[in-house]
């Protein structure tokens, strides 16, 4: 009596059924992948657009509230500080530039349209500079407005010129 030696072990076909089940499941793990991948990425560059978009109009208001003077000089708005300091806002193509002595910070927010106006309270008794921006946000426009006051020493300091 001759006993074979065997050792228990998978065949070539169960080998390459595995091996395919295995490519199938590689296969749909990295497509599941790529699309989460890019729509995270797109959540990213919409995020970073907002958060652009916050930080201009918090940045535009305190400029608003802490200075003392606005103008509009070409494409450029300039604040006046009491002690003499400037901010000033410059508005390119596909961005806005607003420098502070060393300091300058970039806002990658589209203007379109750029409007500095007088405006009265409905009292008839204030009279507001309305810096109005027309920016392209998703593909849309959306028209962002601040109000800065003028005082009567402005007001009379014009007249006299």
């Amino acid at each position: 009596m001759s006993k074979k030696n065997t050792v228990a072990a998978f065949s070539i076909i169960e080998a390459i059924i595995g091996m395919a089940i295995t490519a199938i499941i590689m296969g749909i793990v990295f497509v599941i992948f790529s699309i989460v991948s890019e729509r995270m990425l797109d959540y990213k560059n919409q995020n970073a657009l907002v958060n652009d978009l916050n930080r201009l109009t918090y940045s535009i208001n305190k400029d608003i509230f802490d200075n003392e003077k606005m103008s509009v000089i070409d494409n450029e708005v300039l604040f006046n500080g009491y002690s003499g300091e400037v901010v000033k806002y410059n508005f390119l193509d596909d961005y806005i530039l607003r420098s502070r002595e060393e300091f300058i910070d970039t806002f990658k927010v589209k203007l379109k349209h750029l409007m500095i106006d007088s405006v009265k309270s409905n009292t008839q008794k204030k009279v507001f500079l309305k810096l109005r921006l027309n920016v392209e946000v998703n593909e849309s426009d959306l028209d962002l407005n601040f109000y800065k006051q003028v005082y009567a020493n402005e007001l009379l300091q014009k007249t006299k010129q």
